[in-house]
């Protein structure tokens, strides 16, 4: 059989990295055991894209700092994983307790229209010491863009000082004339959603452009308007933002957030409207938003960011997240569909991404909990949302609850959702990262897939502190704005 040419990058990245074709050792289902922390996520995304016969992944790994792999679909084979940065949220040494983690600087990765990889990673608003931030209240790290120093291999990086460092929740969106658009929060809690854009692949980047507004609530003094945004392209020239509002309390802030909410961006003038086509005033406000943008207001009961995509009409599908299940929602041309439930019985932890087939034919992937076992399942619907069935569980593992990103950029069928996974009583921060397809994860030899060595043993003699309790006692307060 006669394989397609591979990159030069790539072939020689696999001599280098000592990938051997013929290897035959036991193998596992993972890639690598590295992954750190919460090493992925659905709101920093994509974290991986497929390019040229390669799928490129990105998660956070030791100290949170971001590690790229890539797989080779002709051969089979896994190269990497590299540090492509240093996040300067990251600790020393290995932590054995979540309270020392903040989460929020994963990595996001692109491919330019070159096949350079893009990463933006390592913010939670930007430290107050790198001056006035326009557009809200600085918090933590620094938002980091790195590029590969050729295209399409992972082996080498460098850091490029064209964006804001005032960034969190990092999400690109890449046009089709390749034009990027670099979505994020500018700052921590009480702060705009903006984005920068590029048009000469990354290389530099307009200035920020404000697209939701924080502001003091003008029904409460003590409330500030905050928001969780999920950025992705639309039809043709056009983007997409799906959004919940995160009523910001001080004192007395939860981790409450509520309603849903849709509008659309068209690149070609900057221009945004609502899903009936009436323009929109930015930044988009509170109450412009209720007015204007608003899916559905669902009082106390807790909403949270899903996914959007478009189908070919133009039309929007939204997943939004809430507590146990994901709610599906549809713009008709006239109306938006009542929500409903999927996998609404499978408990904490449902998330993930979904794919449109035709107006009426939806595929999502989901990561569940079913009795004790992680399950990757797909769901389908034949008839516009207003049934779903379980399709196929596409990898599934015993004790082990997944972790989902968004789904990989122009996936391969084999390699469709990068996930991590955790144990129900964890020893360490280390987890497992898969790459899930149709035919269940791309597993690797495991001398390949171990990366950790004798480093677990050291983590599990270490004492823990109090920093797991403390860390709990925030998360229940709602003071940890983190994505689980």
């Amino acid at each position: 059989m006669k394989f397609p040419l591979l990159p030069i990058a790539v072939i020689v990245l696999l001599s280098g990295l000592g990938v051997s074709r013929l290897r035959a050792a036991p193998r596992v289902d993972y890639f690598s055991d590295n992954g750190y922390g919460n090493p992925v996520s659905t709101l920093q995304h994509p974290a991986a894209e497929h390019f040229d016969g390669v799928t490129y992944v990105a998660y956070s790994g030791p100290h949170e700092d971001p590690y790229v792999a890539a797989y080779v679909h002709a051969t089979g084979q896994w190269l990497g994983p590299v540090q492509a940065g240093v996040n300067p949220m990251g600790k020393s040494p290995d932590q054995v307790d979540p309270g020392e983690l903040d989460n929020h600087g994963r990595p996001a990765l692109i491919m330019d229209r070159q096949g350079y990889i893009h990463l933006i990673f390592g913010g939670h608003g930007g430290e107050a010491s790198f001056g006035e931030n326009k557009f809200g209240t600085a918090g933590k790290g620094r938002q980091i863009h790195v590029v590969s120093q050729k295209p399409g291999d992972i082996s080498a990086w460098q850091t490029l000082e064209n964006i804001s460092p005032f960034g969190t929740y990092s999400q690109w969106v890449k046009l089709a004339n390749g034009d990027l658009y670099l979505f994020y929060r500018h700052g921590s809690h009480r702060s705009d959603w903006v984005y920068q854009k590029s048009v000469d692949a990354g290389r530099t980047f307009a200035p920020e452009i404000s697209v939701i507004k924080h502001q003091r609530s003008a029904d409460k003094t003590f409330v500030h308007d905050s928001w969780y945004a999920w950025f992705d392209n639309g039809r043709g020239d056009t983007i997409t933002a799906s959004y919940v509002y995160h009523p910001c309390a001080s004192p007395g802030h939860t981790a409450q957030r509520i309603n849903t909410y849709y509008m659309v961006m068209n690149c070609r003038d900057g221009a945004w409207t609502n899903v009936q086509g009436e323009p929109l005033a930015l930044p988009v406000t509170k109450e412009a938003a209720d007015q204007h943008t608003l899916i559905q207001a669902t009082g106390q009961e807790k909403s949270n960011h899903g996914s959007c995509h478009v189908d070919a009409e133009g039309r929007p599908h939204i997943f939004f997240r809430f507590p146990g299940q994901v709610r599906y929602y549809r713009w008709d041309g006239k109306a938006w569909s009542a929500a409903v439930a999927v996998a609404a019985n499978y408990g904490k932890g449902v998330d993930g991404d979904f794919q449109i087939e035709t107006p009426l034919s939806v595929t999502a992937l989901l990561t569940q909990n079913n009795a004790g076992n992680g399950e990757v399942n797909r769901w389908q619907t034949l008839d516009g949302g207003i049934s779903w069935t379980k399709d196929a569980t596409l990898f599934s593992a015993s004790g082990l609850s997944f972790q989902a990103t968004a789904l990989v950029r122009n996936a391969h069928p084999d390699a469709r959702m990068l996930v991590s996974s955790s144990s129900a009583q964890p020893a360490h921060l280390y987890h497992p990262m898969y790459l899930v397809g149709d035919h269940g994860a791309l597993g690797r030899p495991a001398a390949e897939a171990i990366h950790l060595g004798d480093r677990l043993q050291t983590i599990k003699a270490m004492p823990k502190s109090r920093a797991k309790a403390e860390a709990k006692a925030r998360k229940k307060a709602g003071h940890d704005d983190d994505e689980p």
